[in-house]
Parts: structure tokens; sequence; C-alpha cells
């Protein structure tokens, strides 16, 4: 049917050629058609190109006659305007010698001119790509690239071989970087390299494609010829040093760094890992200015800016982070879709400058800004509870976690937050209800399971506090703050006092001047009844500032005083603790009435 279809339409074309040829031949004349077909039959290089076997059967060989005779007419046609009528006699000349690959080029560019890309592709469905020629394969490849088939565009030009142009080298590696064809991306830009080695852009594309490959031996080979290529190139210069910070070698990428900014000041690559490297560091003084650089780069600045805002903020200077902040949200970068890129964000973070100003409701709106158009932003519900958990807001915190938890239900955080309010607020139960809720969202939750444990601790359920901290240990082991939480809670019980011992030893190996560690220790040795030791443990924590207002350590170091018989040290501590409101007046009064007696004793002797 199809053989039937094509012999159908090859007749049609070849009235319609005939028809043209007669036109032709009306139009200039006997003579001027006889001197138009003899300067196309003249054309030895073109008729070449229509391909004529000296085999061809006889058949053939007048199929290639009658396209002969097409083309030079089209040819005429073409030289005198007649563009569509030329066009139409080129695809009747192909029908008859589809062997023709001149041909088919020219029909192909002329279907492409025409946006006819599939009509063009389909002229090369029953010829195999060695059997193009470079020209019919780069048609080809453009008609690929056209239709979005970068892969075949990929095969049509690698088909080229040595033919390859540099500028197909490079078309090439980037086909197949769009497709991740990897490996042959690298290969095509080294084979563009090799060709062209003063190429600064295929150079650098090298690097980036070997350290987004993770080969950084690689990396730094192309990187280090690079700069030796162009040392005064400030990319080239940036690239090696972030091959080197890759490589962990850091002080080498700092030097470069700093070579690309002597070159070129405003090098954003060198700027930003140097800014990135100073963080690192805490070195916040350094990246901050580094930020203030990056914000010079217009294309780029709202990027920078918000970093710079974020970085002022952790930094604690909080009047610069505002003023960029308030900047930025007057800016209302769009995203093209009529929403403010990264606002809720903004919010949260002007909300974090009034919370640690103390300009609480301040605080409170802008978090509620950034929920109004983010419901779903977790991270303002957290940092709206958390602000007035501090500020011991207890019927504000109490309102905020209730929404936090209705909107999010199975958030361990919000749970642990509820957790957190209701301690606050001394209902005991319903708090370790919350926060064992938390733990079961989230088992490995470090911080319910710590609150749980003090709760469970100051209600004197030991054995159940024990449990607590000893989960916290499975979650961070060698945590300090755990380890001395449960090493004193045995201390103070008499209990388990070698293991006590040890966790308390854990913490201090962490913070040895940690004045609540020491307290802990010192308790321990008390409780083995070794008071000299405890003393000088007890004496080592008052020794530190943050002690200085917590009655504890003061009640300890009397007791200590009172076990060596030292009772006017002892009466003297004892009364430090009372002075700074400890919880447990009653015995220390008690305490005191018995050290007059003592003394009153002491004396009458």
């Amino acid at each position: 049917m199809i053989k039937d279809m094509k012999k159908g339409i090859a007749f049609a074309l070849a009235i319609a050629a005939a028809f043209a040829l007669f036109t032709a031949g009306c139009v200039s004349g006997s003579k001027g058609r006889q001197s138009a077909v003899y300067t196309a039959r003249n054309d030895e290089d073109i008729l070449r190109a229509l391909g004529l076997s000296d085999s061809a059967a006889p058949d053939s060989a007048d199929r290639y006659r009658l396209a002969q005779d097409h083309f030079i007419i089209a040819r005429d046609y073409e030289r005198r305007g007649f563009h569509e009528a030329a066009f139409e006699l080129y695809e009747t000349a192909y029908v008859f010698w589809p062997h023709s690959g001149f041909l088919r080029k020219i029909v192909a560019d002329e279907h492409m001119q025409r946006n006819r890309y599939d009509r063009a592709l389909a002229l090369f469905s029953e010829v195999g790509l060695s059997d193009l020629t470079p020209e019919e394969l780069r048609t080809l490849n453009v008609i690929y690239q056209r239709l979005g088939n970068m892969e075949k565009a990929a095969e049509a030009i690698e088909a080229l071989g040595g033919e390859r142009t540099e500028e197909e080298m490079y078309s090439l590696a980037l086909l197949y970087e769009a497709i991740g064809r990897k490996d042959k991306a690298l290969k095509s830009f080294r084979d563009f390299f090799a060709g062209s080695p003063r190429s600064a852009e295929i150079g650098i594309k090298m690097v980036q494609f070997s350290v987004g490959e993770r080969r950084l031996a690689d990396a730094e080979s192309l990187a280090v010829i690079l700069r030796g290529v162009y040392p005064n190139d400030a990319e080239a210069a940036a690239l090696l040093g972030t091959v080197k910070y890759l490589g962990r070698d850091t002080a080498s990428a700092i030097t470069l760094f700093n070579e690309a900014l002597r070159l070129d000041s405003l090098n954003e690559d060198a700027l930003r890992t140097l800014a990135h490297i100073n963080l690192v560091k805490e070195r916040y003084p350094e990246a901050i200015a580094l930020y203030k650089r990056l914000t010079a780069l217009t294309a780029v600045a709202p990027i920078y800016k918000r970093g710079l805002a974020i970085l002022l903020y952790h930094a604690k200077e909080y009047a610069a982070a505002e003023k960029i902040f308030n900047e930025l949200l007057l800016e209302d970068v769009d995203d093209g879709k009529g929403a403010v890129v990264g606002k809720p964000e903004l919010h949260l973070y002007r909300g974090l400058v009034y919370s640690h100003t103390k300009r609480l409701d301040k605080a409170a709106s802008e978090f509620k800004a950034a929920l109004a158009l983010d419901p779903r932003y977790e991270e303002a519900w957290k940092e709206l509870c958390y602000m007035y958990i501090l500020a011991k807001d207890k019927e504000k915190a109490s309102r905020a976690v209730e929404e936090y938890t209705a909107a999010y239900p199975n958030s361990a955080q919000g749970w642990r937050f509820r957790g957190y309010v209701l301690n606050m607020r001394e209902k005991y139960d319903e708090a370790i209800a919350a926060l064992k809720k938390a733990t079961e969202i989230d088992p490995s939750d470090y911080y319910s399971w710590f609150e749980i444990g003090t709760i469970l601790e100051k209600r004197k359920r030991i054995d159940e506090a024990a449990t607590a901290f000893k989960q916290v240990l499975r979650i961070h082991p060698g945590d300090a703050q755990a380890a001395n939480y449960l090493g004193y809670i045995w201390a103070e019980a008499g209990m388990m006092l070698d293991s006590a011992k040890i966790l308390i030893e854990v913490a201090l190996k962490k913070e040895p001047n940690n004045g609540a560690y020491l307290d802990s220790y010192a308790w321990v040795f008390y409780q083995m009844g070794d008071y000299e030791k405890a003393l000088h443990y007890m004496n080592k924590a008052l020794e530190q500032e943050s002690v200085h207002d917590d009655p504890v350590p003061y009640e300890h170091i009397g007791d200590i005083y009172f076990k060596l018989s030292d009772y006017k040290a002892a009466e003297g501590a004892y009364k430090r603790s009372l002075e700074l409101k400890t919880g447990d007046a009653k015995r220390i009064k008690g305490r005191l009435d018995e050290i007059k007696n003592l003394m009153r004793g002491q004396k009458g002797q």
C-alpha cells in the first residue's frame, strides 16, 4: 500500500515537474531554456553531488536523469526568486533520486526553514549515520536539537569523528552534559581543550566537572595547568582555591582566594568561600566584612544581603541586622508567581531580633506574620513558643503551644514545648505525659527525655529519673550535662557512688571548670566519707562565678564543714544559702540551731 502511494506521489510530482519545465520554456523562451539547462548541466560539482553510480541499472539511470532535469529547473527557479516552486521541484528530484545526500540536505534545509522538523527528520529515517556526509550529519544534529532529542543530536556530532570542528567538540560536550553523560562530556571538553588550550572557559568547565564527580586529583591537576596558563586570571585562582579547600588544604585555599581578590576584588567564588571558612572558624567580623563586599555584586546582592543580615543576627549585631531585614522586607523580591521570595524567613529573623532586644510584642507580631504567609512554617511556631517560655509568660506560652500542637499534632517539638509549659505551671504529671508523647513520636528526642528526668528528680522519683537520663545518654553517649545530672542524682541519693563518680568525671573531662560539675563531684566524695577531698572540690566549685548565685553549693560546703567540725565556716555557708533563697530552708535553719548549740557546748568546755 505504501509502495503504491509512493509511486502515485512520484507520478504526480513528475507531472508537476513536466508542467514546470514547460512553463519555464514559455516564460524564458526556447533559447533561454536551453541556456539555463546548458549552464546547469555544466555545473559538474553539483551534478556529481547528485551521486550517480557507474554501475546503476538502466531504470536507475532514467530516474537519475529525471531527478537531474527537475534539479536543473529548480535551480533556475531559485535564481529567479520563485522559491516555493523551486522547493517543490527539489522535493520531486529527491523522490526520483533519494540516493543523493546533496538533494536530501537541500530538501531538509527547506523544511527546517519552515519549522517542519519532523518532515526534515523523516528524510533521514532510512539512512544510517555512517552513510551520511559530514554536512548531512550537521543538518541532522540541528534537527534533533530543535526537536529536543539531545541524545540523538550528540550521536550525530559523534558520527562526524575527525571531521568535528572545535565548535562542534564544545557543542558535543554541552549536549552530553545536558543529558547527564558526564564521562563523555568531560572527554569532549578535554578534546576541545586539547585543540584550544587557551580556552579559559573550557578549562574551568573541565575542573568543575571533575569536582562534581569528586575526582579531586584530576580537578587539581587541571586547575594547576589552568592557573599556569592564566596566572593573572582571578577565576582560575579562585577555582584552584576551591579545589584545595575541598581537598582539606584550607591554608593553600585561603592564599589562592586572597590572590583571586587581589586580581578581582569582587570575585564571587573567592568572597563566598572565604566567608564560609571564616564562619566555620567563628571569625564573625571577617565573615561579615566579606559578606558586605558580596552585597556590592548587583546581580546577586539580595541573596547576600539576606546572608549578611542573618550573620549579623548570629553575631548579636541586632541593630545592623534589623536595618537590613527592614530593607529586604520592603524590596519584595517576586518569584514570578506572585509570591515574595523568602519573606516568611525574613519575618522570622526580624522577630528573633525583636525577641533578643526584649521587644516581645513586636517579635510575636513578626512570628505571626511569618505564619500568615506560610501556616506550615513550623520554625515560626517554635520561636513564638520558645520566646514566651523564656519570658516565663505562662498564659501566652500556653495559648501558643495549644495552637502549635493543633497545627502540628505529630510534631515531637510541639509536644515537648507543651511539656515545658505544663512544667512551668507545675502540672507535673501532665507535663510528663506531653513529653512522653514527644518521645513516642521521636524516640531520639534528647531534650524531652532530659526534661522528663529533671521533673522526676524534683519529684523524688529517683529510679524513674535515672532511667530517663540513661535514655539521654543512649542518644548522646558522653553528654556532659546528662552524665553530671545522673551522677548527681545517685550521689544525692547516696547510691551507685562509684558509677556516679565515673559519670561526673566524664562531664569534668569536657568542662573541667564547670562549677555545677565540680559541686557534684565534691558531693560524691562527701557521700563516700572523704570530707577533705569533698572540701577541696567544693572550694574549686565556688571559685567559678557561675555558681555564686546558687544556694546549693553553699548548702553543700556548709554540710562538709559541719562534718569537719568547722562550725563557724559551716554557719557562714548556711547563712549565705538562706540569703540566696534555698529551697531547703527548713533543714538549713535546723542545722544553724544545731550549730549554735554545739558552739555553746564548745565554749562551756
